[in-house]
């Protein structure tokens, strides 16, 4: 069944993304689908802000399912379903 799943932008990712939320329409989905969904519905690419081109997280992106690291369960094969929330933390930037 599908239903809403709240994604949540923190950080630098949300000035990119230009907003602190979306809601993605998703039943039971893996966390990468969730996010090619969220960015499409954003209208913004800003998945390269939080993996390589090999689909792994980049270091010190932080993406959390319902306040869970999903580096501590199935990485971006979690799943979410329908009203789970999911918090994205791209890299910390600085020089």
């Amino acid at each position: 069944m599908a239903g809403i799943i709240k994604v949540q932008f923190f950080g630098l990712l949300r000035r990119r993304v230009r907003t602190d939320a979306l809601d993605v329409e998703g039943g039971d989905v893996s966390v990468l689908t969730l996010l090619r969904r969220a960015e499409a519905g954003a209208g913004r690419i800003f998945l390269d802000e939080l993996m390589d081109r090999e689909k792994e997280l980049l270091g010190g992106t932080i993406i959390l399912v319902n306040g869970e690291n999903i580096r501590l369960k199935q990485g971006l094969e979690a799943r979410v379903r329908a009203g789970d929330s999911v918090a994205l933390f791209s890299p910390a930037g600085g020089g």
